[in-house]
């Protein structure tokens, strides 16, 4: 995949990890919320955010913004799924980095179309749960125009982090995970792993 197309692909699919999702709550109270709950909370703790700051947010709020909007996500469980039948053949080290850089990747772009989080109403499905395992189906209304976000969600020490985004039936778990592929069927890992470094690099 050439670098151009390499580009195309983050900012598609981290700008789908955007769609409608919000705030870190401390932990007792995350872990008495249902799934619908954490998303629904965090969502307006992203809307007061916009709000105070307008249409361009400063370095300060854009850096709160990332907190907030990433804090939903569990990474390392996101990465695993991404690499797939490759995420068994990496040492711990290689894990470690690989998540680091793929959340900083996400999180830079996440502050890049905010627009996308100033949608009209939100509509919160009951939320289906098995066991630890949960799926929450919301609908973004914007100007007559609506997106369905899915999330797939389970708990990591008591709370409730999403692993997938389902936007309008595309998984992003799934478009990360064949991008990655089509690049570890042309190259080896260390040089696909290198091309996600330097693109963090030219963003810093």
């Amino acid at each position: 995949m050439n670098r151009k197309t390499n580009t195309i692909v983050f900012s598609l699919t981290a700008s789908l990890l955007l769609v409608p999702a919000l705030p870190a709550l401390d932990q007792r109270a995350a872990m008495d919320q249902s799934p619908v709950e954490v998303i629904r909370a965090r969502n307006r703790a992203v809307t007061q955010i916009l709000d105070r700051s307008g249409d361009e947010p400063n370095e300060q709020t854009r850096e709160q913004l990332k907190d907030v909007i990433n804090s939903v996500m569990d990474f390392r469980e996101l990465s695993r799924r991404a690499l797939g039948k490759h995420w068994n053949g990496r040492t711990e080290q290689e894990k470690a980095e690989f998540v680091d850089v793929f959340e900083q990747l996400i999180r830079n772009s996440s502050v890049k179309k905010l627009s996308i989080y100033r949608a009209d109403s939100v509509t919160y499905d009951e939320p289906t749960i098995t066991g630890d395992d949960a799926r929450v189906r919301t609908a973004a209304y914007k100007d007559r125009k609506s997106v369905e976000i899915v999330y797939e969600m389970h708990t990591v020490d008591g709370e409730w982090k999403a692993y997938d985004l389902v936007i309008d039936g595309a998984s992003t778990v799934r478009t990360y995970r064949d991008s990655f592929y089509r690049q570890l069927a042309k190259s080896s890992y260390p040089e696909m792993y290198a091309k996600l470094v330097r693109k963090l690099n030219e963003e810093q």
